[in-house]
């Protein structure tokens, strides 16, 4: 077994959230208050070598060693849902 330890990892600008990558593939975010995964993200494929959110704490960048970045809208993807 190859372990693979943790590529990227930031914190959203108000704290309630955590992105990772350590497979480089997948961005996963993280609920700090309870440690549980919010979301897993696919890079399509390719590596992730870095990660950081907007200064709101609403997208999520991802940028890899194929010079492109990601973005994702997390603000609306970990909204509460209606009736939750």
């Amino acid at each position: 077994m190859v372990y693979q330890g943790v590529a990227a990892v930031t914190f959203s600008p108000d704290g309630p959230w955590l992105a990772s990558t350590s497979n480089h593939r997948t961005v996963k975010v993280w609920d700090t208050p309870t440690g549980k995964e919010a979301l897993a993200l696919d890079a399509d494929g390719k590596k992730v070598t870095s990660l950081a959110f907007s200064p709101d704490g609403k997208r999520l960048a991802a940028a890899g060693t194929d010079r492109v970045v990601r973005l994702w809208d997390v603000g609306a993807l970990l909204a509460p849902k209606p009736g939750r």
